[in-house]
């Protein structure tokens, strides 16, 4: 089998890393990286090779207190996935950002963010600054050379958009840049307008793409994952089957599942007032008219086998009967199992909730054995992580989060400590309190 870095350079497609500045608790400019140390170890494994030879980790982990801004980082990815597909007729609207609060000065001042990856293997740069109100500016940057060219820079000039393409990169008709620019509202991103316009925009349609396809949703806490688990297992076979075997690898007793989706059925009143409402189109409204039910949810079955002393017998119970920690575990290992199969950026806040820490590192390891350009952004407060170091995880996959005392977050990566390479235990380093992002407790 080919190394990482050799096999299909062409489909290539990783982020490098995100800057963000006055975002939520980030008031001075944060940036989180997957961009690898020199380190060697695992470098097979958890590591991907650029063509330029950059190399890029498969796994990110933010450690941090409560409240100290992990999930506002995973917060800036969300919130970009959100913008790129947010179309709006109303130029009104808020942009949706959120400058930091608790300073007088930076509600006033622009949000930032940038974020570079990596796209057929060649580096791109994309640049976001805007405020409350409007767009200011929106770059993208490709990397032909050592020195970057612009494909795309979008501008508010005198309270109006402005767009300018390269052109010896991409060419664009003055009919077609005429057309996008009043597609190009003050409050939405280039990306949402240049769907209504029909053009081809070369490398950045390309960019645009892969920055909207290929990052999955934010895992937050409290989400009904399992919900997730029973729609892609209607969608695609083989999302069963991985789910059968990962049951299987992780001791439960389930031999199989049927899913189904499950409905409510609507008297004519509830269709009349729906339909009254406006909310529906014609096409939903002769649907309904036909099968008059509505779609409720998924309605899941197990078959677990038991031993006892007639042998083995089966038995089939509803999703009811299994415990919260398991229908979360198989909900977060489709989500890690669909990043893998499409090679996706995935956060996920606080994995370790209502998981057994054995299972936990065994969907970790997992997932970093398997061949894939996918890759993991990880919030957490389980301290035994430290101790897969030099095992699977490597020190440059680990970050760390404090909040100062005037409210705003500082991130920064565990091997920029003073002498954490003579560490003997990180975990041990940690709880003493020398590696910093602990509660405060007096």
């Amino acid at each position: 089998m080919l190394p990482l870095h050799l096999n299909k350079i062409y489909i290539l497609f990783m982020v490098i890393g995100l800057r963000i500045k006055n975002f939520l608790s980030f008031k001075e400019e944060t940036t989180i990286s997957f961009e690898a140390s020199k380190d060697t170890f695992q470098e097979d494994s958890i590591l991907v090779t650029m063509p330029d030879g950059t190399r890029l980790s498969r796994i990110a982990i933010i450690y941090g207190a409560n409240a100290s801004g992990k999930s506002n980082l995973l917060e800036a990815f969300e919130y970009l996935f959100w913008f790129w597909k947010r179309k709006t007729e109303d130029q009104d609207v808020p942009t949706g950002v959120e400058p930091f609060a608790l300073d007088s000065d930076t509600p006033l001042q622009p949000t930032e963010f940038e974020l570079k990856l990596y796209f057929n293997g060649k580096k791109y740069v994309y640049q976001l600054c805007l405020n409350t109100q409007s767009i200011l500016s929106e770059k993208l940057f490709v990397y032909n050379s050592n020195q970057p060219s612009q494909l795309l820079l979008r501008e508010l000039v005198d309270g109006n958009t402005t767009l300018k393409f390269n052109p010896s990169l991409i060419k664009v008709s003055a009919a077609v840049k005429e057309e996008l620019t009043a597609k190009c509202l003050n409050n939405m991103s280039f990306f949402a307008a240049r769907k209504s316009v029909n053009c081809n925009l070369g490398e950045i349609d390309d960019v645009r793409n892969w920055m909207i396809n290929h990052t999955l949703p934010v895992i937050e806490l409290g989400q009904n994952m399992f919900t997730y688990a029973e729609s892609k297992m209607l969608e695609d076979p083989n999302t069963k089957r991985h789910l059968l075997e990962f049951s299987h690898n992780i001791g439960l007793n389930v031999e199989d599942m049927t899913t189904e989706k499950d409905y409510m059925p609507l008297t004519p009143e509830m269709i009349q007032f729906m339909q009254s409402t406006g909310r529906l189109s014609e096409e939903n409204i002769n649907r309904l008219n036909k099968d008059p039910r509505m779609q409720t949810g998924f309605k899941t079955e197990f078959k677990v086998s038991v031993n006892n002393k007639r042998g083995k017998e089966f038995y089939t119970l509803p999703k009811s009967n299994q415990s919260e920690g398991t229908l979360r575990s198989m909900g977060i290992e489709t989500a890690l199992y669909v990043a893998e199969q499409n090679d996706k950026l995935l956060p996920i806040d606080e994995i370790e909730t209502s998981m057994h820490p054995l299972l936990l590192k065994y969907m970790i390891k997992s997932f970093l054995k398997t061949q894939s350009k996918s890759q993991l952004l990880l919030t957490t407060h389980y301290d035994p992580l430290f101790t897969a170091v030099d095992n699977y995880l490597r020190k440059d996959s680990f970050w760390l989060i404090d909040k100062k005392d005037d409210g705003h977050s500082e991130l920064y990566p565990l091997v920029s400590k003073n002498g954490v390479n003579k560490m003997r235990s990180l975990q041990r380093a940690y709880l003493n309190n020398k590696l910093g992002a602990l509660p405060q407790i007096i």
